[in-house]
This record gives structure tokens, C-alpha cells and sequence, in this order.
């Protein structure tokens, strides 16, 4: 594999750091925006799920729009919209505005999710496709480590004395990664599948030259083309045609199920939790090891998702949350919370996600659509798991107030262990199989 497909792969990705950036940076800033605009528990989850809300539109269209006018222009868009929802978080007069910003950087953040990993899936080798795939989920996870040490040093800043303010810091920050995303991505070329969907083979010619060997470049444009060749044109209403749906439905109810495993909910609310484990140490510094956890787990996933494979993964992942889920809400019951047992099970809990569901997700849904409706099925996919996103971020304090933990994480540990019978079932390989030859694997599920 040529260092070419890794740096703009990489590039592309960089739309994943600012995602996991932005969607976890809300943690930090919980504790002062409660006081600050007076919140109650369920205003709390609104600004939290805004950012999961805006996702939704970014995420349904994204594919639509990506089809119709290149992944390389939606993607920088997407950076401009991460621009704004930043700046305009930081300087957010009132909820409601604030609630807006968090929306718009939501959209970005659906847009994000959904164009990576098209972008990604589409310039790589099929050997690499998993580990070059897996950039996204690196990405994320490097950014919410990096929200998590942006807002332990601004809270522990000798620059700022008053913590009034301190959530507009920690909001605004992400303009910095957001500029350097718009700059990065004006040297990437566009998607040479795409390319030769406008007919503009030629173009796609010099860059499949740069990502392959000069023969398996000249066989690429022709199985792509030829590919291409034999579709009509995609139609919205393509996507739930009898030849489609059945991979449709598996890749939105994928896709969905993904965020009911209760991942988010320590990534958005893990100041939150650990302020109920009363486990000594500073609660801000807890969760940036979190996301070291997260980081280090999805580094050890690289060389497992193109050797095991994507389903012995998955079916691995379901088993060591849902019994860290049922362990939480154990430790919860009989009130041993004193303990630094609590944060080991969290870190297993998150390591089992980060090297699991976590790579695979964003590989999945981008590979294992057919050419002709990847863009517009990736979008429906990656809707149904922000759907969910929003649904676990705005129900998510409101049970934990109502029902209590032990009740609250008892159900994430059924989902989590149910999981494994929707994987076992529907869930097919794809590990190695060139895109032009996905159809024929899910037909037989």
C-alpha cells in the first residue's frame, strides 16, 4: 500500500477527530453550563443531545448530496460548519443559542460520519480497506481524548480565574482542529469512483495511478467502470428496492444498535458518573483516562480487523460489555462504590467497545452497501445510529435520575448481551471482499 492512500485517507479522517472533539467536549463543560444557564435534567440532556439531533439531517443527506456534487466539496463544507457551530458555542449569550450551535456542529458531525468513511472505503486497496477504514474510528477516539485534555488543562489554567467562563473555552477550542481540517482538505484529490460516476475517467486515472500499481491501476478504472457502466443512475427510491433492502435494514438496525450499547453515555456523562462512584482523584482527570483507554484499545484493534475479521469482533464485543454493564450495576446495588474497582470495569467496559464495535461500525456500513447505493444507504445507516445516539444522550440523565444506576445500567447490559444474537444471525464477513463483489455475500444472509 502506497503512503499516498494513508495521507489522504488520514485527511479525510480528520473529519472523525473533529466529531469525537465536539461530541465529547459537552462532558467537561456540563458542571459549569448547569449553573451558568440554571438547567434542569432534562435541559441538561437537550444540550447534550443537540449536537446528536443536528447529526440526524447531516447524516440523512450527506450521502444524497455527497453522490450528487463529490465527497471532497461536502467535506469541506463540513469544515466550515464545524467553524461556526465552535465559535459561535463559545459565545452563546443564551441556551437557546446555544442550543442552535450545538445543532449546527451536529450536523457537521452526521455529515463527518457519514462522508469519511464513503471517502475512505472508496481509495483503498481491498487487502487494507479495514485498517485504512479503521482511521475514522482512530480519529474519534484521538478526539475525544484530546476534548478530554483540552478541558482538564483549561479548568486548570493559571490564565483563567474564574470558571464562569470556563465552558465557552472548552466549546470554542474546537475552531482550532476545524481550521486545519478546511486547510487539509483542499489538497486531497476526490474519490476516484466518483469521478468516474461523472464520467471524468480520466481524472480518476491519475488518481487510482497514485494509490495503485500502474497495471492494477488501469484494472481498477475498468472494474469500477464497468461496474458503474451496468447501473442505471441512483435513485432515492432505490434503497428499499427489493434487491437492496435486505442489506439496507441490516445496515441501519447495525448501525442503530451500535449506540444502544451504552458507549456515549460514559463519553458524554462520565464527569457525571464518576461524581456518583466517589472513587478519590479529580473527576476531570478520570475521564481523560478514559479516553486514553479508548485510544490505546482501537490502536490494538488495527491488526485484528483485517486478520479475525469483522463478526468475531463484534460477537466478542457484545459479551465483555454486557457483563460490564451488569458488573456496574452490581457495584451500584450493594453500594461498593469506594472502590477503584467502579473506574477498572468503566476502562474494561470502554476497551471492549473502543476495539470492537468501535473500529467496526465505520468500516461496516461503508462497505457493505453495493456501488450503486453506497452513498445513499451509508446515509440511512449512519441516521439510524444517531437516532439512537440522540435518544440514549437525551434519555440517558432522566434515567439516571428516575430509575437509579442499578436499574439503568441493568438495561444496557440486557441490550449489550442481546446484541449478540442480531450479530450471530445477520451479520455477514467482509473482510477482503472488493466492494464490486459485496452484493453477492448479503444475498445469501
Amino acid at each position: 500500500m502506497k503512503s499516498y492512500t494513508v495521507l489522504i485517507s488520514i485527511v479525510a479522517a480528520l473529519g472523525g477527530l473533529l466529531f469525537g472533539f465536539d461530541t465529547a467536549v459537552i462532558a467537561g463543560a456540563l458542571q459549569y453550563l448547569k449553573p451558568y444557564f440554571h438547567l434542569n435534567d432534562a435541559e441538561l440532556g437537550l444540550v447534550v443531545a443537540a449536537a446528536s439531533i443536528g447529526c440526524i439531517p447531516g447524516a440523512l443527506f450527506a450521502g444524497y448530496l455527497a453522490d450528487k456534487y463529490g465527497r471532497k466539496n461536502l467535506m469541506i463544507v463540513t469544515s466550515v460548519l464545524y467553524v461556526i457551530a465552535a465559535i459561535g458555542s463559545g459565545i452563546a449569550g443564551s441556551f437557546a443559542q446555544l442550543v442552535i450551535y450545538r445543532l449546527i456542529g451536529g450536523v457537521a458531525i452526521g455529515m463527518a460520519s457519514t462522508l469519511a468513511p464513503i471517502y475512505i472505503s472508496e481509495v483503498a486497496p481491498p487487502a487494507f480497506r479495514g485498517r485504512l477504514g479503521m482511521l475514522q474510528q482512530l480519529a474519534i477516539v484521538t478526539g475525544i481524548l484530546l476534548s478530554f485534555i483540552s478541558n482538564y488543562l483549561i479548568v486548570n489554567s493559571s490564565f483563567l480565574s474564574s470558571g464562569d467562563d470556563y465552558w465557552r473555552y472548552m466549546l470554542a477550542a474546537a475552531v482550532i482542529p476545524s481550521g486545519i481540517f478546511f486547510f487539509l482538505l483542499l489538497l486531497v484529490p476526490e474519490s476516484p469512483r466518483w469521478l468516474i460516476s461523472q464520467n471524468k475517467v480520466i481524472d480518476a486515472k491519475k488518481i487510482f495511478g497514485k494509490i495503485y500499481s500502474d497495471k492494477e491501476s488501469q484494472a481498477q478504472v475498468k472494474i469500477v467502470s464497468d461496474n458503474i457502466a451496468s447501473e442505471e443512475k441512483p435513485a432515492l427510491r432505490d434503497v428499499l428496492s427489493p434487491r437492496f433492502k435486505k442489506v439496507v435494514i441490516i445496515g441501519l438496525v447495525f448501525a442503530s444498535i451500535a449506540q444502544l450499547t451504552g458507549i456515549n453515555i460514559v463519553f458524554y456523562y462520565a464527569p457525571l458518573i464518576f461524581a456518583k462512584t466517589h472513587v478519590g482523584g479529580s473527576v476531570l482527570f478520570q475521564t481523560v483516562l478514559t479516553g486514553v483507554v479508548n485510544l490505546i484499545f482501537t490502536l490494538l484493534a488495527f491488526p485484528l480487523i483485517d486478520r479475525l475479521g469483522r463478526k468475531k469482533l463484534l460477537l466478542a464485543g457484545s459479551c465483555i460489555m454486557g457483563l460490564c454493564m451488569f458488573t456496574l450495576a452490581a457495584l451500584f446495588y450493594f453500594d461498593m462504590l469506594h472502590n477503584y474497582f467502579v473506574l477498572a470495569t468503566i476502562f474494561v467496559y470502554i476497551g471492549g467497545f473502543a476495539c470492537t464495535w468501535g473500529v467496526v461500525l465505520w468500516v461496516y456500513v461503508a462497505e457493505i452497501f453495493p456501488n450503486k447505493i453506497r452513498g445513499n444507504a451509508t446515509s440511512i445507516a449512519v441516521f439510524g445510529n444517531w437516532v439512537a445516539n440522540t435518544i440514549v444522550s437525551l434519555t440517558f440523565p432522566v434515567m439516571l435520575a428516575q430509575l437509579g444506576a442499578v436499574v439503568t445500567f441493568g438495561i444496557y447490559g440486557i441490550i449489550n448481551i442481546s446484541m449478540v444474537l442480531f450479530v450471530s444471525r445477520y451479520v455477514f464477513e467482509t473482510k477482503g471482499v472488493p466492494l464490486e463483489k459485496i452484493e453477492e455475500l448479503y444475498a445469501s444472509v
